[in-house]
This record gives C-alpha cells, structure tokens and sequence, in this order.
C-alpha cells in the first residue's frame, strides 16, 4: 500500500492511478460502510484498489490496540482523546495516516504519508509531533470497479491535502460535499463561490 505514484497499464497504454487522493462519497450512495464516508486511495493498480476511510471513529475502548502498538511501554501517555478509526471491512494492520516524512512508508506530494511497520507506528504514537490518525482494517476494489464506481456517479474525487484528510471526522464527509459543490460553481461561472452565493441570496 506504499505506490502513491502514477502508474503505467501497458507500453502504450498510460493510466493515472488515484492513489493519494481522496474519495468522497456521493449523496446517494446509501451503502452501511461507504453511505457518508470519506477514503484516501493508497494503492489503485490495474489489478485492484485499495483504500482506507478516514471518517469513521470506533466507539470502543481503544487500550487494547495502544498496549499492542507500545508493546506495554509508556500506555499511559496516551491522551484521553485518542482513538482507532475504521479502515474498512478488510482486516489487515493497523495503518497510521499522517505528517511525518521520516516516517514514511509511502506519501503523496501534499504531505500526507503512510505507515504500518510497528517502530514507525511507536514512534508516532509517543515522539512524533506532526499529526496522526489510527486505522484498522482497509477497503479494496477489483480491476476497474473503483472507476466503475466513479463512472456512475457514486464518488467524487479530491487531493488528498492535510487539511481535508485530518478533519473532524464528524463534519469531514460535508465539507468535503462543500468543496465539491464550490468547486463545481467556481468552474460553471468563472466566480469564486462565495461571490456565487451572494448573488444568490
């Protein structure tokens, strides 16, 4: 899950993978897992995508994964706010999203990194300054699903930006259907948004 780069499907053929962008789930899209969700793309090949959803906090109690990380040392320096994200339905590693470059494991051009080795993850959780999000499990589509997925109307695509990806993750999915809708004003009338609204109001 480390290939945030552009890839290639053939010789002759270029594609541009989504990996380090951000999914946003359309309106419609009224599925248990993805209804009101955001993803980042860590890997999209022609074979499969992969993603992670980047606003879905677990409820639970979270000790078990932060004994785990720390292996014991220095738990109770964890702050009473800190929690594991959903990922996805498919088990794997617990994955950290965040700011760090020397702890990256993969990364895109906005700074915002991957990681998944257990010292990165330990380093994160007690030394790290820059921010950081927890997540277990993952989500993967099959060749061409995500852009058949896409193609319908059931994601919308922005840049991964610092901003967006370490946003509260109760308001994270409408603002980003904000920006989605500015966007769209903004390449419609040539206006910034805000300009937009006011004439409207």
């Amino acid at each position: 899950m480390s290939r945030w780069k552009e890839q290639a499907a053939g010789p002759e053929v270029p594609r541009i993978s989504l990996a380090g962008t951000v999914l946003v789930a359309a309106p419609h899209l009224s599925d248990a897992v993805f209804g009101r969700s955001v993803c980042i793309v860590v890997e999209h090949t022609k074979e499969q995508a992969v993603g992670i959803v980047l606003n879905k906090r677990l409820e639970i109690d979270s000790s078990p994964f932060w004994n785990f990380i720390l292996d014991g040392a220095a738990v109770e320096s964890i702050t009473s706010d800190a929690h594991i994200n959903f990922g996805g339905p498919t088990s794997g590693p617990i994955v950290a999203i965040h700011q760090d470059k020397t702890l990256a494991e993969g990364g895109n051009e906005f700074g915002i990194y991957l990681a998944a080795q257990a010292e990165h993850l330990k380093q994160l959780v007690t030394a790290s300054q820059n921010p950081f999000r927890l997540y277990i499990g993952h989500t993967s589509w099959g060749p061409t699903e995500l852009e058949q997925q896409i193609v319908n109307g059931d994601w919308h695509v922005l840049p991964a930006v610092p901003e967006l990806v370490f946003d509260d993750e109760s308001t994270m999915w409408h603002r980003a259907v904000r920006t989605i809708g500015n966007n769209v004003l903004e390449s419609i009338t040539g206006l910034p948004a805000s300009r937009v609204v006011g004439l409207l109001n």
